[in-house]
């Protein structure tokens, strides 16, 4: 197709699939060689997937062998070579990271200091500072909600009869 053409190209294969061209596409057929070949083709490509259409329809299976002759072809063709570059990369990657970590753990160390028994105390009893008020939010229930029952269980401790006959 000439690049005049280039805006015929998804008309054409519309009117490959339906099989009817629009009229302005027909006014350009008459005139286009190139075109009109082109829809030859794609017309010739619709009938023969259309022909392979009920094979598919009835779940047909590969030849015996297809598998061992397809990658036979693909080692022939040396494209199991592709996967090598990614691998590299990642290789890469991977030891970039582990090097980035290193010299981050070692700059940590350095840094880190270590804190003073005198400062850890006074986390401490800042950790274990209650406020006044809190007295007053105390409940009798609380100790017991702090407990979570088993399955089966009650926060309640009350008897409870199984069978009707106890």
């Amino acid at each position: 197709m000439k690049d005049a053409c280039e805006k015929w190209k998804e008309p054409l294969r519309e009117a490959a699939l339906t099989g009817t061209p629009a009229r302005d596409l027909e006014e350009h057929l008459r005139g286009c060689a190139k075109c009109s070949a082109e829809l030859g083709e794609f017309r010739a490509r619709a009938a023969r997937l259309d022909a392979l259409l009920p094979q598919v329809a009835q779940s047909a299976e590969p030849s015996a062998g297809f598998q061992a002759r397809a990658l036979a072809a693909a080692a022939a063709k040396g494209e199991w070579k592709r996967g090598r570059p990614l691998r590299a990369w990642t290789l890469a990657g991977a030891t970039a990271a582990i090097v980035m970590l290193l010299i981050g753990a070692a700059i940590y160390r350095r840094t880190a200091q270590a804190i003073p028994p005198e400062d850890i105390a006074v986390v401490q009893k800042l950790a274990e500072w209650r406020a006044p008020s809190d007295s007053l939010l105390v409940t009798p229930g609380q100790d017991m909600l702090r407990k979570m029952p088993r399955l089966g269980e009650s926060y309640l401790n009350v008897p409870v009869k199984k069978n009707e006959e106890e």
